[in-house]
């Protein structure tokens, strides 16, 4: 539990409020950035708090139910701010760490909002301002979550229950040839054994460039032109010479491009039997009928419902 100071405490009762956010946000690299939310700059504990520019809040989520809480913050980037456009647009800001504080501007008192926040969302806009969805780390474990058995194999390739070792045998050493788009490049040092969609439902990591460090899902892969098609678009553009790791894919199939392609049948754990697709029943609906009126002699008068 968080203390707040005697000024704090008469700040927050004041009907004049002088109350304001201040916020450090902790990158992945280790990098800290210090904003706050009321147009000038301070310096509090040493650290220099920007105000122009600084930030947003949006919305805040304070539950004790099984969801955990959750603020919005609105930062402003571009190539001149403390968070840069392409960073948050190539999702490096993904995970970064945020510390949030109420304070007293006139005072400078803070105290810290308690819990230990992280980054789950960026959205970055072309207007020049991101998104970020902050979440409470501490009880993120408190967010029920569910197995979905669906038709098909569970398992993911590469997963402890699958059993396959895609770093083994099946990745292969590449670096790319020619960029088209942020879906499809193409590149050399494919496996002569590697036919059409040989790679797709596998992934590729970049190990040297702008994307180095990052993976994607393969969506197609057309041996002909040594093409590779993405599922979602690239960070960053790839150059001629940037190199990857690739691996084969699966379509949990017991097919040639799913567990017979890795002899892996046995490990199959499927549900072939659920059923695909929407459930129909065929209904008879009854219809009520009305009774004719009796008359006004007949003791049961007014109308009757029989089915």
């Amino acid at each position: 539990m968080r203390s707040a100071s005697a000024a704090l405490k008469s700040a927050a009762a004041s009907t004049v409020t002088t109350l304001g956010w201040l916020c450090r946000v902790t990158t992945i690299d280790g990098a800290d950035i210090f904003l706050n939310n009321f147009g000038k700059n301070v310096t509090v504990d040493g650290d220099l708090y920007l105000g122009k520019p600084g930030f947003d809040i949006g919305n805040i989520r304070v539950t004790d139910g099984r969801d955990p809480p959750s603020v919005e913050l609105i930062l402003p980037i571009d190539d001149g701010t403390p968070i840069l456009f392409n960073a948050a647009a190539r999702r490096k800001l993904d995970q970064a760490r945020i510390r949030l504080y109420v304070i007293d501007h006139s005072s400078l008192e803070k105290v810290e909002i308690g819990f230990q926040w992280y980054v789950g969302q960026v959205i970055a806009q072309d207007s020049r301002k991101a998104t970020l969805d902050v979440r409470a780390a501490e009880r993120a474990q408190r967010e029920l979550m569910l197995k979905v058995y669906k038709p098909g194999c569970q398992w993911n390739l590469g997963e402890a229950g699958c059993g396959v070792n895609v770093a083994g045998s099946w990745q292969d050493s590449v670096a790319v040839a020619t960029f088209t788009d942020a879906f499809t490049f193409t590149i050399t040092g494919a496996r002569p054994a590697a036919i059409d969609d040989f790679y797709a439902n596998g992934a590729i990591k970049f190990t040297s460039g702008e994307n180095e460090g990052f993976s994607y899902a393969v969506r197609r892969w057309v041996d002909a032109t040594n093409t590779v098609k993405l599922w979602e678009p690239l960070r960053a553009p790839v150059a001629a010479s940037d190199t990857a790791l690739i691996h084969a894919g699966c379509d949990k199939s017991t097919g040639a491009n799913g567990c017979a392609r890795f002899s892996n049948i046995a490990r199959r754990f499927a549900f072939e039997d659920l059923p695909t697709g929407d459930l129909t029943f065929n209904v008879v609906q009854v219809v009520p009928v009305q009774a004719p009126q009796q008359d006004d002699d007949d003791s049961g008068g007014g109308w009757a419902l029989g089915y």
